[in-house]
């Protein structure tokens, strides 16, 4: 008996909702993608060839002539995923069809083939080497001086760690107690004062946080004098960074920094006068504080339900306002050597006397004919913008370093650093450069498009209900897409 050659027909589902009329669910519909902001990142990378870049510095030992995805396009297609929040190498199978990450990449969306499969972008990860990676390092800051011609007066560098939590046996992944308790790497980051990202480096979880600063910092350094030679360079840090060997060199090496400093009993001693003035002034100007004694934290969790409880909003806020302005600031400073430092520094002291008791800040600094406050609070306390960009990097899944090799995760957290910072230009573009990575995701990338491929072009609508439409076509203008009419 001879086949039927005729294409079995697709199922619809009947839905009734309750409306006046019963909805019908097809699966025949045109070809989709639901990440069309990927292409704001592609124009991206065609003006500045971060991704190209990158991938020319892996080396490539496949046999040319069988394989099927370029170095670049394997780099690409994750970088992108990542950046559309499919952070998981798994994710790969998912998207090596999805039109919007394959023109990304360079390919049709429609008739071109499909992209990289899972155990291709795992192979790609566990090939590295820690040459390959070092090269890739330096690359992020090469990206960094190339895409800023523009030398800047001043350059500010936020160090900071921070935690990613294992789950397995992941190589150099250790224990590590204190605050912390947990199985976890730590990597070292730097950021500038706009939040862009010039270094990610993974460290062993058993590592302190100065640990790598100092060579990176060298490093940093000389790259950035060689193509900026009048910028001054100030680096910021908490007091995490007590290191009189990274004190030593920034002072040899006319470097000037802001650092925080841990307490001790050296230093308390030294503000003891001003600790105590800061507690006179508060009690004589606003009395005793509320907050205080072993009940504290069920006297203060009172206040602020009887304050969320004031249904106008301008008297809440009003009222909130004067609960904040109930304390009293000085400050204070004096020259200090700890017993390992090879000479005194300017500490200056922050002493805050609120409703909950009194709170010291030290920061050490070699800046000098500047007021105190202005050290703290126009310098030191804007390192808070690095706080905000880790915060916004993990948002990338940076956090899933599930590979068993060190150097497979080095790799995939530099894969993350590049998507971030494709994300952060993207930002820089619409003039919102504190935007959330999931805020710029939900409104500009998760953008769901039908896409049509013609003999001539490529065909993306997005739908008319489009909220975020006005900021595409800005980002989309800002990086040299030109208006048509309507046809």
């Amino acid at each position: 008996m001879k086949e039927s050659t005729a294409k079995p027909r697709i199922a619809q589902l009947k839905l009734d909702l309750g409306t006046e009329k019963p909805a019908v669910v097809g699966f025949d519909g045109d070809d989709i993608t639901g990440n069309t902001g990927i292409l704001l990142a592609a124009q991206i990378e065609k003006l500045t060839g971060l991704l190209l870049s990158a991938s020319t510095r892996l080396n490539d030992h496949r046999t040319q002539s069988l394989i099927k995805h370029s170095q670049f396009e394997e780099v690409a297609q994750r970088v992108y995923q990542i950046l559309a929040g499919f952070a998981a190498g798994s994710d790969s199978d998912i998207l090596r069809n999805d039109p919007a990450v394959k023109m990304a990449v360079g390919r049709n969306p429609l008739t071109g083939e499909a992209l990289a499969s899972q155990p291709t972008q795992s192979r790609l990860e566990n090939r590295r080497t820690y040459k390959e990676l070092y090269e890739l390092s330096k690359w992020l800051v090469e990206y960094y001086i190339q895409c800023n011609p523009k030398a800047p007066k001043k350059l500010y560098l936020d160090f900071d760690g921070s935690a990613i939590e294992t789950f397995g046996v992941q190589l150099n992944a250790f224990y590590r107690g204190g605050p912390y308790q947990k199985n976890m790497y730590f990597p070292l980051f730097v950021f500038d004062q706009n939040g862009w990202l010039l270094v990610a480096a993974l460290r062993p979880g058993d590592q302190g946080e100065v640990e790598l600063a100092l060579p990176v910092l060298k490093r940093l350094v000389k790259r950035l004098r060689e193509a900026w030679p009048r910028t001054q360079i100030i680096v910021r840090a908490d007091g995490a960074y007590t290191s009189n060997a990274l004190y030593k060199w920034m002072d040899e090496n006319e470097v000037k920094y802001v650092l925080g400093i841990k307490h001790n009993n050296a230093l308390l001693a030294k503000t003891r006068k001003l600790r105590r003035d800061t507690e006179k002034k508060f009690k004589r100007k606003l009395s005793e504080p509320q907050f205080v004694g072993k009940q504290w934290k069920k006297r203060k969790n009172a206040k602020n339900k009887e304050i969320r409880s004031i249904k106008d909003p301008k008297e809440r806020a009003k009222k909130l306002a004067v609960e904040q302005a109930r304390r009293v600031r000085l400050y204070g400073e004096f020259l200090y050597a700890a017993r390992s430092w090879d000479r005194e520094r300017r500490v200056i002291a922050r002493c805050d006397y609120t409703d909950e008791g009194l709170k010291v800040r030290y920061v050490v600094t070699n800046i000098r004919g500047t007021l105190a406050p202005t050290v703290y609070e126009d310098i030191y306390c804007k390192r808070a913008v690095c706080e905000l960009s880790i915060k916004n990097l993990k948002e990338t899944g940076c956090t899933r370093m599930s590979c068993s090799q060190f150097k497979a995760n080095m790799f995939r957290l530099l894969l993350h650093a590049m998507a971030y910072i494709l994300a952060h230009q993207v930002r820089l573009k619409l003039g919102r450069p504190r935007m959330s990575i999931g805020e710029l995701q939900r409104k500009l990338i998760n953008v769901a498009s039908q896409v049509r491929e013609t003999r001539t072009e490529v065909i993306v609508r997005i739908s008319r209900a489009y909220q975020a439409a006005k900021d595409f076509r800005l980002v989309s203008k800002r990086l040299g897409a030109t208006s048509l009419l309507a046809g």
